[in-house]
């Protein structure tokens, strides 16, 4: 996004404020990425919403550590007349670094219609300046056009198996943009974010490909690699905190516990080179 005037980045003919976000492939950081760049525009001063419309395997709210925080969620919605006041519903939800959030809570009650999902896009867009919106595989296309119209933003997993699902997902997503829009033009075509694979070295992981052959197999201009660091979380105060308590705490090694002095030596006996 350019960084001049992140309210310009986005334009669409229905909702220019609403961006969503979707991956073919489960686990990758798909809502970490959604949250993080909602956060990266609230700090440039743009107001944001996050929407997490996964249904029914929507956690953003946990992932936030937000779910016990009073305010509204998808399950708590209703629209009869299909219709919400942006204003009144930004009252209602919890935040989460001065974001307004409407998380799903699947185990709170049942999924809202269709209708109510779509009145509470048209809310926020009107009451916020951007909405990120995390839709998982994308199965809620087809039932909700705002955010298939939308600007979309793809990540895809730079394996193999990733670029294959992404490329029946970004296939999947331009027919359903061009049947809905029928003699109308498209939306733009959508921003490709490559995410590395988590958890595994990268010399563990011969099914890794390079960028290039990722930009030649999709045919479009694509952003990232985006890597995983958890190095940064050694650099988390928290987590600082938490190791100078354990290193106050008592050793209970024996051999840790005496002094360096009092040891045994490990004696190492000399053997006879063979003849």
């Amino acid at each position: 996004m350019p960084s001049e005037d992140p309210r310009n980045a986005i334009v669409t003919p229905d909702h220019p404020n609403l961006v969503a976000f979707s991956s073919p492939s489960g686990g990758i950081g798909l809502s970490t990425l959604t949250a993080l760049s909602a956060l990266n525009l609230s700090k440039q001063g743009v107001d944001c919403a996050l929407l997490d419309a996964d249904i029914p395997n929507g956690g953003l709210g946990i992932l936030l550590g937000i779910e016990h925080e009073p305010g509204l969620c998808l399950q708590d919605l209703d629209a009869p007349l299909g219709h919400i006041d942006g204003k009144a519903l930004n009252r209602e939800l919890p935040h989460w670094e001065d974001i307004n959030v409407l998380a799903c809570a699947s185990w709170r009650g049942s999924a809202p219609e269709h209708w109510e999902m779509r009145a509470a896009i048209q809310a926020l867009c009107e009451a916020n300046s951007m909405v990120l919106a995390d839709i998982g595989d994308g199965d809620i296309w087809g039932h909700v056009p705002e955010l298939l119209m939308a600007r979309q933003v793809v990540a895809v997993e730079l394996t193999v198996l990733g670029l294959a699902r992404a490329k029946a997902h970004l296939a999947r997503l331009r027919r359903l943009q061009r049947d809905y829009a029928g003699n109308n033009d498209p939306p733009d075509e959508p921003i490709v974010i490559l995410m590395e694979p988590r958890g595994v070295p990268k010399r563990l992981t011969p099914s890794t490909i390079a960028t290039t052959e990722a930009v030649s197999y999709l045919g479009d201009d694509v952003l990232g690699p985006l890597r995983n660091a958890p190095q940064a979380l050694r650099r988390h105060p928290g987590r600082a905190r938490h190791r100078r308590r354990a290193q106050k705490q008592p050793r209970r090694h024996p051999s840790i516990d005496r002094p360096a002095l009092e040891r045994p030596k490990i004696q190492k006996r000399a053997h006879p080179h063979p003849m």
